[in-house]
């Protein structure tokens, strides 16, 4: 009888490592707020419709972001963008970290919303 080790060792935020080197996935932000840490810091965060695991976003990223979308990060929710894996610098040693960027041309729109019909109607309370 065994168990799932990815439940202990996988983290619920993105990382370099999380990411193939040399290769961009495109996702569709869910949502864009401030989450409190239990270390007392207060950091925006993404979450998104196509992985599970959600981006901090340092002042970097928040910089490439505004870029991209704007100031509005209620208007952030349902862009695409690209996330990549990079080479960065953390406490003197190179490690791998996540950067953002405009996803491809074609995939830039935002997400048409959904329409959801009543499955009650009948026929004599439609109006037309």
């Amino acid at each position: 009888m065994g168990f799932n080790t990815e439940k202990y060792t996988s983290s619920p935020f993105l990382k370099g490592d999380d990411l193939e080197e040399g290769e961009r996935t495109t996702v569709t932000i869910k949502s864009a707020e401030e989450v409190d840490f239990p270390s007392g810091d207060t950091v925006p965060v993404l979450e998104f419709l196509e992985i599970d695991q959600k981006l901090t976003l340092n002042k970097t990223r928040v910089k490439k972001c505004v870029d991209l979308m704007g100031v509005d990060t209620e208007a952030w929710v349902g862009q695409k963008i690209s996330v990549y894996r990079i080479d960065v610098q953390y406490n003197g040693k190179q490690m791998p970290g996540v950067a953002v960027a405009a996803a491809p041309r074609g995939k830039q729109s935002k997400i048409k919303p959904e329409v959801n019909f009543d499955d009650d109607d009948d026929e004599e309370s439609t109006p037309f």
